[in-house]
């Protein structure tokens, strides 16, 4: 019986012997920045009353530019190539920069501005967001943004030629 007993604790001390072993997980982390400007319908505008001539037309775009950035970011502005038959300056454009509609990123260290000046094509473009954090929120990597645009105030385009003009806005986006 001893025997059987000595064998016993034996085993039991043999068995609960471990080992281990150790795998290396090598992990690059690299910078990840990307976005998209959408173009909504709301953009299209028409001066056709005097009170749009005199206090401008405020288009909303909801949800018009999503970032995805691993780390702090800005987007700027800044005005493009103006077309059309009324040579429209780009500062008759104001930019106010919102929370986006349906943003799930993070929103922790965002800063917006308002009734920002677009500047014209050639120079320095505009702040509208600064991001001072990744756009991650868990499993949520985008930010989104709404974008209202304040077009042709205070009778900016009042005695201009008729006819359709575009201004277009150029977006970029740099990591802090």
């Amino acid at each position: 019986m001893k025997k059987i007993f000595t064998l016993i604790a034996f085993i039991t001390l043999v068995s609960s012997t471990s080992f281990a072993q150790t795998a290396n997980l090598n992990i690059t982390l690299s910078d990840v920045l990307s976005f998209t400007v959408t173009q909504p319908n709301d953009l299209n505008v028409n001066f056709d009353t005097e009170e749009k001539y005199s206090n401008g037309i405020t288009a909303l775009a909801t949800d018009h530019i999503s970032v995805v950035s691993s780390k702090g970011y800005i987007v700027k502005a800044v005005a493009g190539t103006v077309t059309g038959t009324a040579l429209l300056a780009p500062g008759s454009v104001k930019l106010t920069s919102a929370i986006g509609a349906t943003n799930a990123g993070n929103t922790g260290g965002l800063t917006f501005t308002s009734n920002v000046i677009l500047p014209v094509a050639g120079s320095d473009a505009a702040t509208i967001v600064t991001a001072d954090a990744t756009s991650w929120n868990g499993s949520n990597s985008a930010n989104k943004f709404n974008v209202s645009y304040l077009i042709g105030a205070n009778g900016a385009y009042a005695g201009k030629l008729v006819g359709a003009n575009v201004i277009p806005v150029v977006y970029t986006v740099i990591q802090k």
